[in-house]
């Protein structure tokens, strides 16, 4: 055990106090041994803290305003300015807390087969939970750093530097392209679901469903419906219940996310918590008094209405709600609108007061597909999924254009165009001066 704290950490240590384009260094670690190391590095905040808070700060969710002459990679997230992180001395936001992830899932994929103990299986599991980690890092990576997939420019787009190795004399391999980077973690994916458990020991830890709801996600954003559609229903097949918010008399009553039955796999913020951040006028109009959501996940304070949070540590992870709305979707896409109406009504009885409760009904393909999306507008509002969605829906043209209004001005102090560039931040400054062959994003 002695082993695992040092090896743990000297992780902690040189992750955050690296000069490559990993952020890492990681001369002198010892190794661990055992799988009982490996697996407790599946603990650590590196594996379960891996939601970078600033893809909140892209959204038309949020409220903000900054003085002009603010930098911070808050601001520059907001009005979607090229660069997130100007100071090169700096660990890059997003990009440097994904790829300390990255590290230490590739410590454990490529250590943990060579543990002095465990069976072949044990070992095979905990390397699949790693595989799942470092796939969903590198999907929201590619959310921030490449452009929305589109089946024609797939092959050519850039996409992500593909770390396998923990060797730091190994080169930085170059940017794969965006269907090169999709089609290694869905393979990861798909081998990983082969190995893991149906249940694990807490929500951190990834299931055969939680790698199932991630390739539902994956495929949602590259378009590809019918994979979606097959994965989403074998994430649903995971034991879970809905809750039904009437039941409560106050959020505080209810289960902490840990513990909670909605949540398929739960994924903390690496730092930073949405509390308080401000709803902006875009999204208030998707709710009503009646929507237990907005009274439960709402708080007001001296800037306006401001999110709030369910008992426990946030969840940026991947819920049934959500696999249910993707399943919802898919249906109206596939001109089944009865059924997706359906699955949208199932939810909205456990959201709605019981008093004011109706269901909702919809004539056509197109009208239920609008209201499967404001229903996911609500559902998952600061949950992580808004850039996500804001990035797909603008590549097939579903996006309007986005302003960011000064709140007591008025002035309109960015805008972001329907299949505008901005959608995609530049590979951080401090990541392409130690790889100046690192192909960029804005020519």
């Amino acid at each position: 055990m002695k082993k695992t704290y040092i090896f743990l950490v000297l992780l902690a240590i040189v992750a955050s106090s690296c000069k490559d384009f990993l952020e890492i260094k990681p001369k002198g670690i010892i190794l661990p041994e055992k799988l009982s190391d490996y697996e407790g590095l599946l603990n650590a905040p590196s594996m379960t803290r891996t939601f970078p808070i600033n893809l909140l700060d892209f959204t038309d969710d949020n409220l903000n305003t900054f003085e002009a002459t603010v930098q911070s990679p808050t601001a520059n997230g907001y009005y979607w300015r090229p660069i997130l992180t100007m100071n090169e001395k700096a660990s890059p936001d997003v990009w440097g807390p994904a790829y300390r992830s990255i590290y230490s899932a590739n410590v454990i994929i490529n250590g943990a087969g060579s543990a002095t103990d465990g069976s072949d299986l044990q070992k095979q599991s905990v390397i699949a939970e790693a595989l799942v980690v470092r796939a969903n890092c590198y999907l929201e990576l590619l959310t921030v750093f490449a452009k929305a997939y589109n089946p024609a420019t797939a092959a050519t787009d850039p996409g992500l530097p593909l770390v396998t190795s923990t060797d730091v004399n190994d080169k930085a391999p170059p940017r794969a392209t965006l269907k090169a980077t999709l089609d290694a973690i869905i393979a990861d994916l798909k081998t990983a679901a082969e190995s893991l458990p149906t249940t694990n020991i807490n929500r951190y830890r990834a299931t055969k469903y939680a790698a199932y709801g991630l390739l539902s996600r994956i495929f949602l954003y590259m378009g590809d419906f019918d994979n979606a559609e097959t994965y989403t229903d074998m994430a649903l097949q995971g034991t879970h219940s809905i809750l039904n918010y009437n039941n409560y008399a106050t959020y505080t009553l209810m289960p902490v996310y840990d513990l909670n039955p909605e949540v398929l796999w739960q994924r903390a913020a690496v730092s930073g918590s949405p509390i308080f951040m401000l709803y902006s006028n875009d999204l208030k109009t998707y709710f009503d008094s009646n929507d237990i959501r907005y009274s439960f996940l709402t708080v007001t304070n001296n800037n306006g209405l401001g999110r709030a949070s369910l008992p426990g540590v946030y969840n940026f992870g991947i819920t049934y709600p959500e696999m249910h709305l993707t399943r919802a979707e898919l249906l109206a896409r596939d001109g089944k609108f009865n059924e997706a109406m359906t699955v949208i009504n199932t939810l909205r009885k456990n959201r709605i007061r019981t008093a004011a409760y109706a269901d909702q009904t919809a004539s056509s393909a197109e009208e239920a597909l609008t209201k499967v999306l404001a229903e996911r507008r609500r559902e998952l509002a600061y949950s992580g999924m808004r850039w996500f969605d804001m990035k797909r829906l603008d590549q097939e043209g579903g996006m309007p254009e986005v302003k960011r209004i000064n709140p007591k001005t008025g002035v309109v102090e960015a805008t972001l165009s329907p299949r505008s560039p901005n959608y995609t931040f530049e590979i951080p400054i401090r990541v392409s001066a130690f790889n100046p062959d690192m192909e960029l994003n804005h020519k």
